[in-house]
């Protein structure tokens, strides 16, 4: 007896070609989109966890931004990283691991404008919403154009307790 992925291999050996040379069959969609749709359940419990701990007053849909690919990402009063959505790394090449602990600006680099940055840092410390589009890098040295939108998370007690970034690439830099 075979285990589903054996027997999926086996059937794209007979198919192939050469190596690599297999086609796209329809359990391969199956697969990805399971694998997607689990992250997107798993993130979105995490969220909801982090919602319940850290006490926020936040009516958000986190379900519907992760499952039209926005990254999300939580930091701390000091803006390190303390969470990112798995699509965090397709777009950034970065795991979370490499990320939770960092400050967002490890995604900067000579091409990002630091009036824009400037410009992000005083509105949320001015406890506003905020929005704008700033050049980043992914982990293999690549631009990219980074829509983010930001804001202050609060707690029930009206205390300053997270930033929350909603970010999504724009389009490809250069």
């Amino acid at each position: 007896m075979y285990s589903t992925s054996a027997f999926a291999n086996m059937i794209r050996k007979s198919y192939a070609k050469s190596e690599g040379d297999s086609p796209l069959f329809c359990w391969d969609i199956v697969q990805l989109y399971r694998a997607t749709s689990t992250n997107t359940q798993h993130d979105v419990s995490t969220l909801k966890t982090l919602m319940a701990t850290q006490q926020w007053s936040l009516d958000l849909n986190f379900d519907e931004l992760l499952k039209n690919e926005y990254t999300i990402v939580v930091t701390d009063t000091r803006q390190t990283i303390q969470w990112v959505s798995s699509s965090f790394q397709q777009m950034t090449g970065y795991t979370k691991h490499e990320a939770i602990g960092q400050k967002p600006s490890f995604l900067q680099g000579a091409n990002t404008n630091p009036q824009q940055l400037a410009f992000l840092r005083e509105q949320l410390t001015a406890g506003n919403k905020t929005q704008t589009e700033v050049v980043n890098y992914r982990k293999n040295g690549e631009e990219y154009l980074c829509w983010i939108e930001a804001w202050p998370v609060m707690n029930r007690k009206g205390e300053l307790v997270n930033y929350l970034a909603i970010e999504k690439e724009v389009k490809q830099v250069g």
